[in-house]
């Protein structure tokens, strides 16, 4: 009746004069509070032109008895025969905790119910402990006012502890015993369904379907008309209810922040106990830390934000006092206790073990393997190919398996192809590899797994450098093992920076396997920490190498080379340069004694460079004829490349262009062999700036165009600053002050992005500059 006097736009007292019933008399109607007779209902029907679907409803269900006696619709007392009991209205909603926050979510229902015809489906799905139930049923009592045919509720133990899931027939006839005398009216699951769907195409009620395990599950209870609402909860995405049946789907993730932090006080103010003489809990409660908040905080992070975890550690904190917070957030950060610590005494049924265990023991066990190898990824996301390597199988294989696990959020998708585990997740996923796995494929699922990252690297580091670069004696990937190869620099450069952070953690958790990779990998993608400016990044990983090499006792003097190479770059590019300079002496004193002339050129270079920043140009001129040698001696023509490049850039600093331009000229041809988009780059500004020094500004241009074009093609953000700052150099030469002013204030973004220190001279040249002309 509702919802036929909404579709017309009609007020209450517009039927009310139509129909001539009182308007409390309807309204009482519309809410379930008082039973309507057949004689209004034949009146709404002729006033709505309905065709008598109004007294349709009540005739086939036959209407209870009004409260307070057998009364018509205008109060008389009625007469003859007593009318049998009434049947109570259906309000099944089990009792669950209080709900907190969601209020993106609760607009997209109003939004999604306020345009829906019809039944209507909700399907919620998420994290076990997420808090799926309780928004299910703090939404259906919302609601309820607009749904007087009541709340019924069925759990459909997908993940329940005791006992199969339970099937469409059999929850089928548990609704249609409360609905009404029908419903042992058949032993056939499939008419069993069908009549519970006819019967609430009759009603307007609110249907939860709690812990579904499929669709397959829940769309033979569904119908096709009425106007019920069904709501809909899983620990999968039940995508095929949302294509199949117009379902909105909601994936409840664990709270914000800010949402976590208020949930944790606002369950500490209701459950502590009551001020003296006020009767009321503290607005506050102490923590024993100057900032409560931020004690707060930290608990919430780790119990990562997960409603369940946090409604435990609030009723730990209220059992214990609030003073024990910061105790609470200690144990809560200690490796392998988080669990014990998110559980109550002698509640295991309702502890964050317990709950994931339960979605674990329901997966099948390729699936199960799969959830707890991820565990040892040594950093927080996993892509496709290092899970592969991981897990021993096809990439296409750890791809099917990733979305499975992402089906059931059991892993999170944060990028096309990449994967997390929830925080709490993984440290069960840790204990049932440790229990369930040999140390055996335990360690052979994390060497392959770090030989994937380094040949990767060793991919990346020859589109970077060229394949002629200096490279380290390795092992060839184990069996099943698959690395990466790159189609180009921009390729390569996209790989390192998603997996900046994963190779990090690679390093340490290879010093802590003592594989030499902790101290391979660094060297790797030195390169690409520097020109990136991960100055800090590099400085960790050089720690991270020296420290692995000098605990290795088969490493030897190259594996400390390396680590100091890596930590020489840091510091130069830390703008360190004495504590640079110490690294690079270190370098090729080991470099020497490991008998590697090439490592021991290259160190050259990078101290040759270091000289040049520091003003000490004749010095560094020496370290650059030396490497020459070295390279030339060992027939490295990549060396011999860069080393010509530092000759001609020596030449420059030394204010001799024209000597400058043939070392330069031959570098650039070596390079094009070996492929480095950025040493070309590099060399073609070393170019430019020679033509400009020698006057000759339109090469100069032509060569930092080319410079750009490369630059831009690899998005070496540090490249192209510098050559916007010398083309800029080269336009105020000439007088073109506007594209100087354009060129000066590019790269100036690009240098403050960056943090580097040639920003200020940049700053400096664009305040000298003359004011712009007036339009």
């Amino acid at each position: 009746m509702r919802t036929l006097r909404l579709e017309r736009g009609w007020s209450l007292s517009r039927l009310s004069e139509m129909v001539h019933y009182s308007k409390g008399y309807l309204s009482r109607v519309e809410n379930g509070t008082r039973v309507p007779s057949l004689e209004l209902a034949r009146l709404c029907d002729d006033t709505m032109g309905t065709d008598g679907e109004l007294a349709q409803l009540l005739t086939t269900t036959g209407p209870p008895e009004a409260p307070g006696g057998a009364r018509g619709a205008d109060g008389a007392e009625g007469s003859g025969a007593a009318a049998p009991p009434a049947r109570p209205v259906p309000a099944q909603l089990p009792a669950v905790g209080r709900m907190w926050g969601r209020h993106g979510e609760l607009a997209r229902v109003e939004a999604f119910l306020a345009r829906q015809r019809g039944p209507a489906v909700i399907a919620l799905d998420g994290i076990g402990g997420v808090g799926k139930t309780t928004f299910a049923v703090s939404l259906a009592r919302g609601l309820s006012a607009s749904y007087p045919g009541g709340a019924l509720f069925a759990d459909l133990q997908a993940h329940g502890p005791a006992g199969p899931r339970t099937v469409p027939g059999d929850v089928a006839a548990g609704l249609l015993r409360t609905l009404g005398p029908t419903a042992g009216a058949s032993v056939d699951p499939a008419e069993r369904t069908a009549l519970l769907r006819s019967a609430l195409a009759e009603r307007r009620v609110i249907v939860l379907l709690d812990d579904a395990d499929s669709v397959a599950q829940v769309a033979p209870l569904l119908p096709a008309a009425g106007n019920s609402l069904f709501l809909v909860t899983s620990r999968r995405r039940m995508t095929a209810l949302s294509v199949l049946h117009g379902a909105l789907r909601l994936s409840l993730d664990p709270l914000p922040t800010d949402e976590a932090v208020l949930l944790l006080r606002r369950e500490l103010g209701r459950r502590a106990a009551p001020a003296a003489g006020t009767g009321q809990a503290p607005a506050e409660p102490p923590t024993g830390s100057e900032d409560p908040d931020e004690v707060l905080a930290v608990i919430a992070r780790r119990c990562a934000y997960l409603p369940l975890a946090l409604q435990i550690a609030a009723e730990r904190m209220a059992a214990q006092g609030p003073s024990s917070a910061p105790a609470l957030a200690a144990e809560l950060g200690r490796a392998g206790t988080r669990l014990d610590a998110l559980a109550l005494p002698g509640e295991a049924g309702t502890a964050v073990r317990s709950v994931f265990a339960l979605s674990y023991r329901r997966l099948p066990v390729e699936q199960a393997r799969a959830l707890r190898l991820l565990a040892l990824h040594p950093g927080s996301v996993a892509g496709v190919g290092a899970t592969a390597a991981l897990l021993g199988d096809a990439p296409g294989t750890a791809a099917r398996l990733l979305g499975e696990l992402h089906a059931a959020h059991l892993v999170a998708e944060v990028a096309p192809g990449r994967y997390r585990m929830h925080d709490l997740l993984r440290e069960y996923a840790r204990e049932r590899v440790e229990a369930e796995e040999t140390a055996a494929a335990r360690t052979a699922a994390v060497t392959r797994t770090l030989a994937w990252y380094l040949h990767t690297a060793e991919a990346a580091g020859d589109q970077l450098l060229g394949e002629g670069r200096h490279r380290l004696p390795v092992d060839p990937p184990p069996e099943r093992c698959e690395p990466l190869r790159f189609a180009s620099t921009a390729d390569a450069l996209e790989w390192y920076e998603s997996e900046r952070v994963n190779l990090l953690a690679c390093a340490r958790a290879a010093r802590a396997a003592g594989s030499p990779v902790a101290w391979q990998l660094p060297y790797t993608q030195w390169a690409f920490l520097f020109l990136r400016h991960h100055h800090v990044d590099q400085l960790n990983a050089g720690l991270v190498a020296r420290r692995a090499a000098e605990e290795d006792p088969d490493a030897g003097p190259l594996a400390e080379a390396c680590a100091e190479v890596v930590l020489a770059g840091a510091r130069a590019g830390l703008r360190e340069h004495r504590a640079a300079d110490g690294h690079y002496r270190r370098a090729l004193e080991l470099f020497a004694d490991a008998g590697d002339r090439v490592g021991e050129g290259g160190a050259l270079l990078g101290y040759a460079m270091s000289c040049v920043r520091q003003g000490r140009t004749a010095e560094a001129a020496g370290h650059v004829d030396r490497a020459m040698e070295l390279f030339t001696a060992t027939g490295s023509t990549w060396g011999s490349a860069c080393a010509l490049a530092g000759i001609g850039e020596a030449h420059l600093v030394r204010g001799n262009p024209d000597a400058a331009l043939a070392p330069l000229s031959l570098a650039l041809e070596l390079h094009r062999a070996h492929g480095s988009l950025w040493m070309q780059a590099s060399t073609w500004t070393l170019t430019g700036t020679a033509h400009r020094e020698r006057g000759d500004h339109a090469n100069a241009e032509d060569c930092y165009g080319r410079a750009l074009e490369l630059h831009g093609r690899t998005g070496m953000r540090a490249g192209t600053a510098h050559a916007l700052h010398q083309l800029g150099v080269c336009l105020a030469a000439q007088g073109a002050i506007p594209r100087a002013r354009r060129a000066w204030l590019t790269a100036w973004t690009l240098y403050d992005d960056l943090g580097d220190p040639r920003a200020q001279d940049l700053r400096v040249r664009l305040t000298a500059l003359p004011p712009c002309r007036p339009a």
